[in-house]
């Protein structure tokens, strides 16, 4: 008997293959980002050296003084399970980013759960995996030594629990995981919202008051273990709330409508459609929540397309659900696979090139310059933290851009440090930009000994070059090193 396979197997196998060409676009670029061993997405330097502090005793949570600045912004569980992790004598970003994997694949795994209990189909829980993997945002994000999607991997957790059990009084199990995940870094709070807004929607207020009081008391009392259990005699408070209250900006705003448009409008629309035919309070709630507060943080200075992740969470799921319910409808599902190539195709827009040969070359030529001019335990300044603590250097200030935007803001002083450079405490200073038509070279009577390539992966915005400088030298001996150093430049 020769097998003629359906209309509804043939678009099946069509949107799966769709969304798995775009999948395995980024998939197969996972190892060699695994294994790179420079910094990746701007911030993994920062997060590095913090941990390598945490491990070696220090108080990263500490007040702000002259001599060191950790800002440890994020939850206090993602800095712990880091530092356990990190080699304080060799510090790598390997271990951090198998984790941030494990997040990655299981809010996949999670949002294939939610398109098959939507759709009851296995089609639509591996259609869902794979169109959440096809953004370039989910592999820029989730395969670097962040915490985004372990966090979200715990509050969607939280969520689906809350879901499955909407109808019963075992949905405050949700609570445990949300805090988990709000703990581990402070952002994806749509689920507890929208579990709240449901239960009103459903006057369930009795319901609504315990999740209500439930979730800020778990917070209170793990806000109460790290202050003066974990992190005794030190500013955690003042880390995890004030020096995250960076200005809202308005030319954020408009970026982030941008971000959202590009990203999510067609499969919003979907989503949008999946709910008319298949209404669900629940759900409703989570997307306009998830959709409201990826625009309101994108404003925050400092903050990026990463406050969307929730949204293509699950809208990946909606999508999914909508078109393996509709897969035996072949005009319809002929629409929605268009719609699915042009969503997956703006997709890419955040889709980072993985390192290059050339990136490695360039990594190993920064640490062996570092590494031949600078002795073990130089005090450094630079953006890319984690390029001198990997060097060996030691980096006080461990996150410079969070540091700055709280001077900007006024929140810190920047006399300590401009007293810093004027004593002339730091030994190299690391930058992207030329220091020359700074006032703080002034200020530092420093100079330039050497001008790198930037691997790819730490290019910022228009910034190509790494620009090491060094105290001015006060004598003929010390002119001879700095002179020595130019020479060694690769």
């Amino acid at each position: 008997m020769v097998f003629r396979p359906s209309k509804k197997f043939f678009l099946g196998f069509l949107a799966l293959l769709l969304a798995g060409l775009f999948a395995s676009r980024h998939l197969r670029t996972w190892p060699v980002r695994l294994r790179y061993p420079g910094e990746q997405a701007l911030i993994e330097g920062m997060r590095l050296a913090e941990m390598q502090h945490l491990r070696r005793g220090e108080a990263i949570y500490a007040p702000v003084s002259p001599e060191k600045f950790d800002a440890a912004i994020y939850g206090p569980l993602y800095y712990l399970l880091g530092a356990q992790l990190v080699d304080p004598q060799k510090p790598s970003y390997f271990p951090l980013r198998v984790v941030s994997v494990v997040g990655t694949l299981g809010c996949a795994a999670a949002c294939g759960l939610l398109a098959f209990w939507l759709s009851g189909s296995r089609l639509g829980a591996a259609l869902a995996a794979l169109i959440f993997l096809s953004y370039g945002l989910v592999t820029t994000f989730g395969i670097s030594a962040r915490c985004d999607n372990l966090a979200l991997l715990f509050c969607f957790g939280g969520f689906l629990v809350a879901y499955r059990l909407q109808s019963s009084r075992t949905l405050l199990l949700a609570v445990p995981l949300m805090l988990v995940g709000l703990f581990y870094k402070q952002q994806f709070v749509a689920g507890p919202l929208a579990a709240v807004l449901f239960l009103l929607l459903e006057r369930r207020y009795r319901r609504a008051g315990e999740f209500a009081v439930m979730l800020p008391l778990g917070g209170l009392g793990l806000l109460a273990l790290f202050q003066f259990i974990a992190f005794p005699g030190q500013a955690f408070l003042h880390h995890f709330f004030v020096y995250n209250l960076l200005p809202f900006s308005w030319g954020g705003f408009v970026r982030g409508l941008w971000y959202c448009a590009l990203l999510a409008l067609i499969q919003l629309l979907v989503g949008l459609e999946f709910l008319r035919a298949y209404p669900s309070k629940l759900l409703g709630c989570y997307l306009g929540c998830a959709l409201f507060l990826g625009l309101l943080t994108v404003a925050k200075v400092g903050s990026d397309a990463n406050c969307f992740l929730e949204c293509i969470l699950m809208l990946s799921a909606l999508f999914a659900a909508l078109l393996a319910r509709r897969i035996g409808e072949a005009p319809r599902a002929a629409e929605l696979l268009i719609l699915l190539g042009v969503a997956l195709f703006f997709g890419q827009a955040f889709a980072q090139p993985a390192p290059a040969p050339k990136d490695f070359a360039r990594d190993r030529a920064v640490q062996d310059f570092l590494r031949h001019n600078f002795p073990p335990g130089t005090r450094a300044l630079g953006y890319y933290a984690g390029d001198l603590v990997r060097a060996g250097l030691e980096s006080p200030i461990s996150d410079f851009y969070q540091y700055g935007q709280l001077i900007r803001k006024g929140t810190l002083s920047d006399r300590e440090l401009l007293a810093q450079f004027a004593e002339r405490r730091f030994g190299v200073i690391v930058m992207y930009f030329d220091l020359r038509a700074e006032e703080v070279s002034r200020r530092a009577d420093c100079q330039l000994a050497a001008s790198l390539d930037l691997p790819g992966p730490e290019k910022f915005q228009d910034a190509d070059r790494f620009y090491v400088w060094v105290p001015r030298p006060t004598d003929t001996g010390g002119r001879e090193g700095a002179r020595n150093a130019r020479e060694k430049r690769p």
